[in-house]
């Protein structure tokens, strides 16, 4: 991979926030109920990225953001990459390199909570050895209070 990936700076914050909300407007919205898209502006994306405890990761190329990883603790809450980075290897150097930090920060099991429905990030997470163990109700946030909605709880374990 040719592109750079490193931890995002305070003034990246509201481009990733930008992203973030353009690449779930594509892939999330839609398998979302319709009252989560009304409460989800632009800026609740950025205000929600800009809140985030650990700085993102995020790729760069030819002096474009083309995506970013985020996280809490053990769980990946993020992981997008703009359609121009796609089929890259850019989405799994985003993983690994998130599945790394979050192993270095003291746990040895990743979870992550992929929409049901969303078949493609469902077999990409499997095929980098996450495992699906349960299909839980979330709730999603938004301005207008949470909203559930059904996911599927991934895993893995985590080694040097």
């Amino acid at each position: 991979m040719r592109e750079e990936l490193r931890a995002a700076e305070d003034d990246e914050l509201e481009a990733i926030g930008r992203l973030d909300h353009a690449v779930w407007l594509e892939t999330q919205a839609p398998l979302q109920p319709s009252s989560v898209a009304e409460h989800r502006d632009e800026a609740f994306f950025i205000e929600r990225v800009k809140r985030l405890p650990v700085p993102p990761l995020a790729v760069y190329g030819q002096g474009r953001l083309l995506g970013f990883a985020a996280w809490a603790d053990n769980l990946l809450g993020q992981l997008y990459v703009a359609r121009e980075g796609r089929r890259l290897g850019i989405g799994r150097a985003l993983l690994q390199a998130s599945e790394h930090a979050i192993w270095a920060s003291g746990f040895d099991r990743a979870r992550l909570r992929c929409l049901v429905g969303n078949h493609g990030a469902r077999s990409f997470y499997e095929r980098c050895g996450w495992c699906c163990t349960a299909t839980i109700t979330e709730d999603a946030e938004t301005r207008a209070g949470p909203v559930p909605v059904p996911c599927w709880e991934m895993v893995k374990e985590l080694t040097v």
